[in-house]
């Protein structure tokens, strides 16, 4: 172990001409103003509502209508994006991927065999039930091309019990596999930060020495996929991956993202957390269709184990790993590297403790980690004035800029949705501020129920909520986001698999009258703990890596309709065939 700790710290040996990129700046002073950036575009766009009235109003309010229009053409293209995409979904559901690759392949001759490709699936874990890796061990082993998979036990040897697991998991599973085999990441390692990026670099640098460097393999071969522990596969999944491996055109420049809902157990977590977890899914499938969007992969995806080697895996001092190896092979090799979609859906847990007030602590501390990604806006910024880079100008910006985007409204956004426009109305009406006739005249009455503020705010409690709602601009605009925002709500709930007996249908349904209260919820588990992550990345102070508890309501974690069944027909095929037996693990 001590050989192969060392060989973990040894420096990458680039090839000539590849550059190299830092995670850090220079020196600690850069590296302390670099992480200033994130949290004062944050608060500088989160306060413009509040100083904005006073100090460039016409400024404002050209601003304010600006955002708001590109959040109605948003809300309206994630709506429909995410329609086009459930029709993917179902498309793909019923595709033979080897009948479809048998009508591709006589107009390519020089193509490769069906059965030639591996998927090497790394499953980092640390504490994780037994229970819930079976379920996506059962997963993967119904898999119609099973036995073109590699499974890799990414354990973390700090865990007591790592190593009897592990040897549990790979003696049950690996005759469904190709291979199958343990790897144990040592801890206290120089310059890493635990977590799921530094187990899986150590994780497929072990499986290089196993593989390709003992084991003779041709690693052109291979696609490595990062698998979450609590991901559920459709049947299909990995079928479809061999035929887009198979049939890409730069197969070594391309990231495979499947797409991602966190449905598992959605139906046990609280109401409102549903709204956060639910529409996670629906942002993620939108993205993944809509034009012109800057995609990035996301915790479950794929790519060529060539091209992860060529930039020396994950870095083991980030904790948001996924973004940032996208980038990283974006920076080191230049723009043939992109993101494709992979439409078949993937089921994550959501946080889910013992009670009720737990699961709402462990929720909100996995929203800071997972806002933690701010930390990759310095790091693009850097790498996209390396002149060394390959990537162009052009993609520089684009990556670098929505990384900045998406991390500046995850603070900010509620703001300037919930007080943008109400706040600078009030300061005009009543606290001196100038905003613009244009802008605070209304355009007309529309129908809803509205608070009378000012009234109230007067002592006036007579007539407290209206009938009509006088607009101005930038609230008409938000008032046609309505239309959008059902649809979602629906698409959410049609998404969602089956209510499972211990709710009861009066239940369900009275889940729908938290959507009202998105404005506080939005606020508590997405606004403030991305503002926490960018606080503690300006101040030095840095992130602990804790796994979010998951699971379900109900003893035995579910299972997908016809994995167990799969995984039964499975074993009786294979009649105990020793096939992958753990050579470098368990």
């Amino acid at each position: 172990m001590a050989i192969r700790a060392q060989r973990q710290t040894v420096a990458f040996d680039a090839p000539r001409g590849q550059v190299i990129l830092t995670v850090s700046a220079s020196t600690p002073l850069r590296e302390r103003l670099w992480n200033l950036l994130p949290i004062s575009l944050s608060l500088f766009l989160a306060s413009a509502a509040f100083w904005g009235p006073y100090r460039a109003p016409q400024v404002l309010a050209v601003g304010i209508v600006a955002f708001f229009a590109y959040w109605l053409v948003r809300s309206y293209a994630v709506a429909v994006s995410c329609v086009i995409g459930l029709h993917r979904i179902k498309k793909w559901k019923a595709t033979n991927w080897l009948a479809k690759y048998c009508e591709w392949l006589p107009g390519h001759p020089g193509a490769e065999q069906w059965h030639w490709p591996r998927h090497m699936v790394i499953i980092p874990n640390y504490k994780e039930s037994e229970e819930g890796l079976s379920r996506t061990l059962d997963g993967l082993a119904a898999q119609g091309n099973a036995r073109q998979l590699v499974i890799v036990m990414a354990m973390e040897a700090r865990e007591p019990e790592a190593r009897a697991k592990a040897t549990r998991l790979v003696t049950r599973y690996r005759t469904h596999f190709a291979e199958m085999f343990a790897t144990y990441h040592p801890a206290g390692l120089p310059n890493e930060t635990p977590g799921k990026g530094s187990n899986e670099a150590w994780a497929a640098r072990e499986a290089h020495i196993h593989l390709i460097e003992n084991g003779g393999d041709d690693i052109g071969r291979y696609t490595v996929t990062s698998c979450d522990a609590d991901a559920v596969f459709h049947p299909n999944h990995f079928e479809a991956l061999n035929y887009l491996f198979l049939t890409a055109e730069d197969r070594y420049r391309t990231f495979w993202q499947p797409t991602i809902f966190n449905s598992n157990n959605i139906w046990d977590i609280p109401a409102p957390l549903r709204i956060m977890d639910g529409l996670s899914g629906i942002n993620r499938l939108s993205n993944l269709v809509m034009p012109g969007s800057v995609k990035f992969p996301t915790s479950c995806y794929s790519l060529s184990w060539q091209m992860l080697n060529q930039v020396d895996y994950w870095d083991e001092e980030v904790i948001p790993e996924d973004w940032h190896i996208y980038m990283k092979c974006c920076f080191t090799l230049g723009d043939r590297v992109h993101v494709e979609g992979l439409y078949l859906p993937l089921g994550n847990d959501c946080v889910l403790t013992d009670s009720y007030i737990k699961t709402m602590k462990a929720h909100y501390a996995q929203s800071v980690r997972h806002a933690w990604g701010a930390s990759d806006i310095p790091y693009a910024w850097r790498s996209g004035f390396n002149k060394q880079s390959p990537l162009g100008k052009k993609r520089k910006f684009l990556l670098a800029g929505a990384v900045t985007k998406v991390h500046s409204l995850w603070v900010s956004q509620w703001y300037i949705i919930t007080l943008g426009n109400l706040f600078p109305i009030m300061a005009t009406k009543y606290l001196g501020a100038k905003m613009p006739e244009w802008w605070t005249n209304p355009l007309g009455a529309f129908p809803g129920p509205t608070w009378r503020i000012g009234e109230m705010a007067r002592g006036d409690f007579s007539n407290p909520v209206g009938g009509m709602m006088n607009l101005n601009p930038a609230g008409a605009l938000v008032y046609f986001c309505l239309l959008p925002l059902i649809a979602m709500i629906i698409i959410e709930w049609r998404v969602r698999p089956p209510r499972p007996d211990y709710v009861s249908r009066k239940a369900a349904w009275a889940q729908l009258l938290v959507w009202p209260l998105m404005a506080p919820i939005t606020f508590f588990f997405a606004s403030l703990p991305a503002l926490n992550a960018q606080l503690k990345l300006a101040s030095g102070t840095g992130l602990i890596y804790r796994v979010a508890e998951k699971g379900s309501r109900v003893h035995h974690l579910p299972v997908p309709a016809g994995i167990v069944a799969a995984v039964s027909a499975a074993s009786q095929d294979h009649g105990g065939d020793p096939v992958g037996a753990a050579g470098g693990g368990a």
